[in-house]
């Protein structure tokens, strides 16, 4: 199955839905360094910096649309935020008219948890009339990176719509895994809990994001999120580790998570912004079931 990413940053979708087993055809991305990023992994794949002068012509035949689009004006770290009247958040417009014009068979859309709340809930039930009214239908579910094994706690809401048809709700009848992992649910039979979530064993450093920049810590609890800070910095490199009461070697966790020495503010903010490759690898495999079964 080819793919299409839309908003692509630095190709957390792209990378996800590789590993599931689809072909990326196309990048919409107008961050230069974000392009450079996807010329280098993707130098075949046809890109396009600015969604604002695309035409539906210009991308290739895709039966899955992807976009994580902007968040800023959705996000609660965004004090005024004015959702999807925004500037940069409400070129999800943009986005759904091209998806009006070509009808791919398949959308995934991801951003913030903040879309459930801004516009006082307006917001989401802009998103789904509007997927609605061009013939899309499906759900949305939000997902934590640390369900997902990352040792990193950023919830996000993903949705998956199909176009005319019930691939999008055959994909959550057949995703148990969202139901979340309980002792309760435990308790009830084998059969139940997720798949998707698990904890963390050892004593691998996690990465922690502070005001201005961000270190390792070795403590025994999930990190917050790295995130692009507000007002008028990016947040910053951090070179002193923030060692919680515990000695850190910081040379092993380089090792173990294989992390660049040049990891600074401009890098940690397309990382915060990117989507997270197993959650799209996840999300690549259960459409590809769908896909499968159909065929049959």
């Amino acid at each position: 199955m080819k793919f299409a990413s839309f908003f692509a940053g630095i190709g957390g979708f792209d990378l996800g839905f590789e590993r599931a087993g689809m072909t990326p055809a196309f990048h919409c991305e107008i961050d230069p360094h974000c392009q450079q990023i996807l010329r280098r992994h993707w130098p075949r794949v046809k890109l396009h910096d600015d969604i604002e002068t695309l035409k539906a012509k210009e991308i290739p035949s895709c039966s899955l649309w992807a976009a994580g689009w902007p968040c800023q004006d959705l996000s609660h770290a965004n004090h005024g935020r004015t959702g999807l009247k925004g500037n940069r958040s409400g070129l999800f417009y943009q986005f759904t008219s091209l998806v009006a014009e070509v009808r791919p068979r398949w959308v995934v859309m991801e951003n913030v948890v903040g879309l459930l709340s801004a516009e006082n809930g307006e917001a989401l039930e802009a998103v789904t009339n509007e997927l609605e009214a061009i013939g899309y239908l499906g759900g949305w579910f939000t997902c934590n990176t640390a369900d997902a094994g990352l040792p990193q706690n950023r919830e996000r809401i993903f949705i998956v719509a199909s176009y005319r048809s019930q691939a999008a709700y055959k994909f959550f009848s057949n995703c148990r895994e969202l139901y979340g992992d309980t002792s309760a649910r435990r308790a009830g039979g084998a059969n139940a809990g997720s798949h998707l979530s698990g904890e963390f064993i050892g004593n691998t450093p996690l990465l922690v994001q502070r005001r201005g920049g961000f270190g390792y810590t070795k403590a025994k609890s999930i990190s917050p999120t790295i995130r692009a800070q507000t007002g008028g910095h990016q947040g910053g490199h951090s070179d002193r580790p923030i060692l919680c009461g515990q000695k850190l070697d910081v040379g092993r966790m380089r090792t173990t998570d294989g992390l660049s020495k040049r990891l600074d503010g401009r890098r940690g903010r397309l990382i915060g912004n990117a989507v997270a490759p197993p959650i799209a690898e996840w999300i690549g495999r259960q459409i590809l079931k769908v896909d499968k079964e159909k065929a049959r």
